[in-house]
């Protein structure tokens, strides 16, 4: 069995203060929901960052760092790196409306179903991609839930010997709806309105069976 590939170790420089790494992170991102891992190269990522070669390998030396970045700046962006203790002054339903809100704008938004669709259609042939959007992806967002659900047992919120597998099933909940539909491309996107509903319907839905 292939072992999974590591994570970059030196993140680059901050998007929000290097123009640059801005430039360079736009341009892999419309990149690699347009063509692909397998599809896209460091040079092309270049060409239309229009930043020089050395530009780009000193802050990104490889592909798969430069899509890992990619990744994780899209679910930054979309607030879902958050530390654990950001939430501990929050009432619990109001703080799982909010992460929930987010979770759900990221998951349905016409790049993350593209960004889907691409990974699902290169996993058998580029697992290796596969391997690295699960790790910049997903697993750090249930890893930022797992201590969400752990602080929140820890000060009485909620009772659960077991927060890994609460913090799974809270995020298999709000993929209900018309995720499945929107991945097929079946269906319009939910309005502000519906995605407000269906998140507060999932939460409180969520909670009968957390409550202590």
């Amino acid at each position: 069995m292939n072992s999974a590939p590591a994570l970059p170790t030196s993140p680059p420089p901050d998007p929000k203060t290097d123009p640059k790494t801005a430039q360079i992170l736009a341009a892999s991102r419309e990149t690699f929901l347009e063509l692909g891992y397998a599809g896209t190269s460091m040079d092309l990522i270049a060409q239309r960052a229009r930043v020089s070669k050395t530009t780009l390998y000193t802050r990104f030396p490889s592909k798969d760092d430069l899509y890992v970045a990619t990744i994780s700046a899209e679910c930054e962006r979309r607030g879902l790196r958050f530390a654990p203790d950001a939430f501990d002054d929050v009432p619990l339903e109001d703080a799982l409306r909010q992460l929930g809100r987010r979770f759900v704008d990221l998951l349905w938004s016409p790049a993350a179903i593209r960004m889907h669709q691409a990974v699902t259609g290169e996993a058998t042939r580029v697992p290796e991609a596969a391997r690295l959007f699960y790790q910049a992806g997903p697993e750090q967002g249930i890893a930022s839930f797992i201590a969400f659900f752990e602080r929140a047992a820890a000060r009485g919120a909620i009772h659960t010997d077991d927060p890994a597998f609460i913090a799974k099933q809270f995020l298999a909940a709000m993929q209900g709806g018309p995720y499945c539909a929107l991945c097929l491309g079946v269906c319009d996107p939910p309005t502000d309105e519906e995605r407000t509903a269906f998140v507060d319907k999932a939460v409180a839905l969520f909670l009968r069976g957390l409550r202590p």
